[in-house]
C-alpha cells in the first residue's frame, strides 16, 4: 500500500512539474559590520580602497565582516517558486592562491513589488580584495570590494586570508 501511494505521488509530480521562477539579480549592496558600535556602514560598493580595516584604518571602526544584501526580482505575488541563484565570493589568499566560496539560494517568494532580498555575512574578509559574482538563469551581476592590510596582525581573522560565509 505504501508503495502504491509513493508511486501515485511520483506520477502526479511528473504530470505537474514545478515551474522554475523567472529570477534575476537586480542589485548587490555591501556593508561593513562596525565592531565597536555593532552597526552597519553605508553601502561600500564602488567605494575607494579600504586599508587596514581590521585595525580601524581610514578613520573607520575596526571591521572584519561584510554584510551582503542581494536584491532579486521575479514574478509579482508569486507562491513559493524554485529557482537557483548562485553566489561566488573570490579572494586571493596569503600565498596567492584563489579562494572561492560558493553559495546557492533556491527558494524565492516575491511580494507585490516582485522583489526579494537574500543576505550573506562574510567574516574575515577585509584584508584582501573580494570579487562577488551572482548568477541566475537569466542574469548576472558582479561587484568588487577593494580591501588591503598593510600591517597584518596574527590575531586578526581578516589577516588569515580565509572567508567564512554565514
Amino acid at each position: 500500500m505504501k508503495q502504491t501511494a509513493f508511486l501515485a505521488a511520483a506520477v502526479a509530480a511528473l504530470a505537474n512539474p514545478v515551474l522554475a521562477a523567472d529570477v534575476r539579480i537586480a542589485d548587490i549592496k555591501a556593508f561593513l559590520f562596525l565592531e565597536r558600535t555593532g552597526k552597519l556602514s553605508s553601502n561600500i560598493i564602488g567605494a575607494p580602497a579600504f586599508i587596514d580595516l581590521a585595525k580601524g584604518g581610514g578613520n573607520q571602526e575596526p571591521a572584519t565582516g561584510v554584510f551582503l544584501d542581494l536584491t532579486f526580482t521575479g514574478e509579482k505575488n508569486s507562491a513559493p517558486k524554485y529557482a537557483t541563484a548562485t553566489v561566488n565570493l573570490i579572494q586571493t589568499g596569503k600565498e596567492g592562491q584563489q579562494i572561492v566560496t560558493h553559495r546557492a539560494f533556491t527558494n524565492f517568494i516575491f511580494g507585490a513589488d516582485g522583489i526579494q532580498h537574500k543576505a550573506l555575512f562574510i567574516e574575515g574578509a577585509t584584508c584582501k580584495p573580494v570579487s562577488i559574482e551572482v548568477k541566475t538563469p537569466k542574469a548576472e551581476k558582479s561587484a568588487k570590494l577593494d580591501f588591503e592590510c598593510k600591517e597584518q596582525s596574527v590575531s586578526s581573522p581578516a589577516a588569515s586570508g580565509t572567508l567564512a560565509v554565514q
